[in-house]
């Protein structure tokens, strides 16, 4: 195996590994509020005798999971982007260099909203929800953990694409066609 097919299958490793543990996360987040949005209206409809909780953990249990989704869409090529120029240049050099530039593009913004998410979910840190009474900090961690895994996937679709074997692919890895 030569140093490139090494690195390219790292990268991959790595790439799957992280999709892995955040699909698992992501499955429990909407496992966990589809059961309790369920126990909602059974408690509220058949019951009547509503749980204050359950609008606000569903929120952030959402919040969550369509945070960290965001990394997988990344790493799957299936987040939003027009790609009309990328799409009429012939596979080659100067698609990878498009590529690459695009990529750092969106690896410049989620670095901004990790950074700006941060701030945010620290200076949370003292305030409460109001049904649940659990620090702020919390759901809105959601967004840099999101944002950290995302940069760490246009990383590696950056290494794939430099490292990767023969042409930049037909299809930009990163973006769906709209």
């Amino acid at each position: 195996m030569t140093d490139k097919e090494i690195s390219l299958t790292r990268a991959e490793k790595i790439s799957k590994f992280l999709d892995q543990v955040t699909g698992i996360a992501c499955a429990f987040f909407f496992g966990s509020m589809t059961v309790i949005v369920f126990l909602g209206v059974f408690f509220r409809y058949v019951l009547s005798a509503p749980l204050n909780w359950v609008e606000e953990t569903s929120r952030y249990l959402m919040i969550w999971g369509a945070s960290l989704a965001v990394s997988i869409g990344i790493s799957k090529g299936e987040h939003v982007g027009l790609t009309v120029i990328l799409d009429a240049l012939k596979p080659g050099t100067a698609k990878k260099a498009l590529i690459l530039i695009i990529n750092t593009l969106v690896f410049a913004f989620v670095v901004f909203m990790f950074v700006y998410s941060w701030f945010a979910a620290v200076e949370a840190k003292t305030q409460m929800t109001q049904a649940l009474g659990i620090s702020m900090f919390i759901p809105k961690l959601a967004v840099p953990v999101a944002m950290l895994l995302s940069a760490i996937q246009v990383v590696l679709a950056t290494i794939k694409t430099l490292k990767g074997l023969g042409e930049a692919p037909a299809v930009s890895p990163g973006y769906i066609d709209i």
